[in-house]
C-alpha cells in the first residue's frame, strides 16, 4: 500500500467543552500520528473559551480536521454520541481534549484488530500524566480478553477500569451497542455490550497518556461533576440524588439479552445482584470521567 487513501479510515471524534487549557496539545498530538487516513472530528459543546478558535486554527493547518458547534450545551453523552454519529470511518476512537497519544497509537490499534476479526476493540498501554504533562505514581492498565469465554469478558470488564471505552474499535460494532445510555455508569453498559461482541485486544506497542487535572479525591467527587449542569450525565432528580440508580438495571439488561445459554444468563445475572453493592462501595476505580 502506497498512498494513504489505500490504507482504512479511522476516525477520531473528539467531544468537548471549555478544553481551551490542553486541546492544542492534544490536536497536535493526534496530527502526529503516524497512521495517515484520519479523520478527526471536533465536536464543540458550546464552550465558552477559546476552545473553538484553537480547533480552528488547527483546522486551518490539516484538512483531516473538522468541527462541529453545538449552539447549547447538550450534555456530555449527547456530544459522545454526536462525534460517532459524525464518523465516517470503519474504525472509531473517542479522544479527550486533554489526553496525549504515541505517535503509533492509532496504527498499532489498528494493527491489532487486523490480526484478529474476532476482537472488536484494541487499547493500548496507560499512564496517568498531571496538568504540566508529568507522570503520576498511579495505578493503570488493563487485561486483554482474547481467549476468554463471553461471561469471562463481561466480568473482566465488570471489574475493571473504563479505560478501553477510549480504544480503537470498529465503528459497525460500536454503532450496534449504541446509542449511548444517558445515565452515570454508561461507560461500563457500553464497554459491557461489546465484551459481550468480541475480544478486547492489548496494543503494547502503544501508549495513551490519561490528564488527571481535576481536583476529585473521592469517587462522590466525580459523581458530583457528572451530576453537574455543564455535564449533564444526571437530569432528573432522581438521578442527582442517587446517581447509580439505573445501572445494575441497565447491566442486567445488558445479560438478560446477550446470546447466551439461559442458565449461563441466570448465573451472571445472581451474581451481578450479589456483587453490586462491594463493586461500587469497596472496589471503587476509576470509572471514565
Amino acid at each position: 500500500m502506497n498512498h494513504a487513501t489505500d490504507l482504512p479510515l479511522v476516525s477520531i471524534g473528539m467531544p468537548v467543552y471549555n478544553e481551551a487549557r490542553f486541546i492544542d496539545a492534544s490536536l497536535a498530538s493526534l496530527r502526529r500520528q503516524d497512521h495517515p487516513n484520519l479523520e478527526i472530528v471536533v465536536c464543540d459543546n458550546a464552550s465558552g473559551d477559546d476552545t473553538v478558535a484553537i480547533c480552528e486554527r488547527h483546522a486551518r493547518e490539516d484538512a483531516r480536521i473538522r468541527i462541529v458547534r453545538a449552539s447549547e450545551n447538550h450534555g456530555a453523552i449527547s456530544n459522545f454520541q454526536r462525534a460517532l454519529d459524525e464518523a465516517r470511518g470503519d474504525f472509531f476512537l473517542w479522544a479527550a481534549g486533554h489526553d496525549l497519544w504515541s505517535p503509533n497509537f492509532v496504527s498499532a490499534c489498528l494493527g491489532a484488530l487486523l490480526a484478529d476479526p474476532r476482537a472488536c476493540l484494541a487499547f493500548a498501554c496507560s499512564r496517568w500524566i498531571d496538568g504540566a504533562g508529568a507522570p503520576l505514581a498511579r495505578a493503570s492498565g488493563w487485561t486483554d480478553t482474547r481467549g476468554m469465554d463471553p461471561l469471562a469478558r463481561f466480568f473482566t470488564v465488570y471489574w475493571g477500569n473504563m479505560h478501553p471505552i477510549l480504544g480503537l474499535m470498529r465503528t459497525p460494532d460500536l454503532r450496534a451497542c449504541t446509542p449511548l445510555l444517558q445515565l452515570t455508569g454508561g461507560d461500563l453498559v457500553l464497554l459491557s455490550r461489546l465484551s459481550l461482541r468480541g475480544d478486547f485486544a492489548h496494543a503494547p506497542a502503544a501508549l495513551w497518556s490519561r490528564r488527571e487535572f481535576r481536583a476529585e479525591a473521592r469517587y462522590e467527587d466525580k459523581l458530583r461533576r457528572y451530576a453537574s449542569k455543564d455535564v449533564a450525565i444526571a437530569k432528573s432528580l432522581l438521578q442527582r440524588m442517587f446517581p447509580l440508580v439505573q445501572l445494575p438495571f441497565a447491566l442486567m439488561r445488558v445479560v438478560w439479552r446477550a446470546p447466551l445459554p439461559w442458565l449461563d444468563r441466570i448465573g451472571a445475572l445472581l451474581v451481578l445482584l450479589a456483587s453490586f453493592p462491594l463493586r461500587y462501595r469497596v472496589g471503587r476505580r476509576d470509572n471514565a470521567r
